[in-house]
């Protein structure tokens, strides 16, 4: 009776084990599959709260890819290879627009960060007129940006030519493939220190430029967004990612440009590095939040009628 007995309780006892352990596996969540494009200023502040420790402090599990492209990114996080993209927010309101619900949660820059620069021969905006114009990809933000600025200048007759981003987009230039390009980040600085003399016809690096091209001061561009229904099946995650790149914000704002150099592993050209983060630091969010006014300002430059309220989300 007595040995019964003991096999009685050792089954029990193996029995509440495996529960426990079953309940322990399901309240820990999985990793935050994060899918971002190459470093750049647009996008430091999630690369950072990965070499800074910040995500791990913050006690939440985050395994970064690289794809390039802005469209590739969306395409994971909508077909589920990815929780989290980082993006830009223009693709939240095209997502609207096809009535699905991707959210932007974090906002990195308070400004695109392009210039379009200009090549020989073109000296100001009317002369783009029967010209060709380079963007990133078609019907990227890029391209958004470069019709609404051509609208804006009252300038009809151009044509546009995907020259991706870059190196490859500054060789358009150089080679004479097209007559003005669209710029991100190190990629103007390196253009501009090899050619100082090159028209700027817009540069929204700077809050003024941002102003003269969009007349806002906060333009949400460059973000961490997921589709709504991750978000609300996982807050906990969502909110500790927000905490460690809000943490990186707070990092990069409060060192030296050189000292965020330090810290990327492979910067390409250094001093056009430099040049970057010298001009991006000032543009950072400072609380990751985008506000319904700025939303309207990039919704009236994508030219979509949709509500931006359920595009953006604040986390606390």
């Amino acid at each position: 009776m007595a040995v019964a007995v003991e096999i009685v309780k050792r089954a029990l006892l193996l029995i509440c084990l495996l529960v426990s352990c079953v309940l322990s596996c399901r309240s820990r969540p999985g990793p935050v599959r994060l899918v971002l494009q190459p470093p750049s200023t647009n996008n430091y502040p999630s690369y950072f709260a990965s070499w800074l420790g910040f995500y791990k402090e913050e006690r939440v599990d985050v395994s970064i890819s690289q794809i390039a492209g802005a469209s590739k990114i969306l395409e994971a996080v909508v077909g589920g290879s990815a929780d989290v993209g980082g993006g830009v927010y223009e693709q939240t309101l095209q997502m609207a627009a096809e009535g699905k619900s991707v959210v932007a949660f974090v906002s990195l820059l308070k400004s695109p960060n392009f210039a379009i620069i200009a090549a020989p021969g073109i000296h100001n905006w009317a002369d783009l007129r029967g010209k060709t114009v380079g963007v990133s990809s078609v019907g990227s933000p890029s391209q958004f940006y470069l019709t609404y600025l051509l609208n804006k200048e009252r300038v009809a007759g151009v044509s546009t030519a995907t020259v991706g981003m870059g190196a490859t987009a500054m060789a358009a230039l150089d080679h004479g493939q097209v007559d003005a390009a669209v710029l991100f980040g190190s990629a103007i600085t390196a253009y501009l220190a090899r050619k100082p003399d090159a028209v700027i016809l817009a540069d929204t690096r700077t809050s003024e430029g941002l102003q003269n091209a969009f007349q806002v001061t906060d333009y949400p561009a460059s973000c961490l967004l997921a589709q709504r229904s991750w978000l609300e099946a996982n807050p906990e995650s969502a909110k500790k990612v927000t905490r460690a790149v809000l943490r990186a914000m707070a990092w990069i704002r409060e060192h030296s440009a050189e000292e965020i150099l330090a810290r990327v592993p492979s910067a390409g050209d250094p001093a056009a590095e430099l040049a970057a983060i010298r001009l991006a630091k000032p543009m950072y969010s400072v609380d990751g939040r985008i506000n319904k006014e700025s939303a309207e300002a990039v919704r009236a430059v994508v030219g979509l009628k949709v509500d931006v309220q359920g595009t953006f989300l604040n986390l606390k």
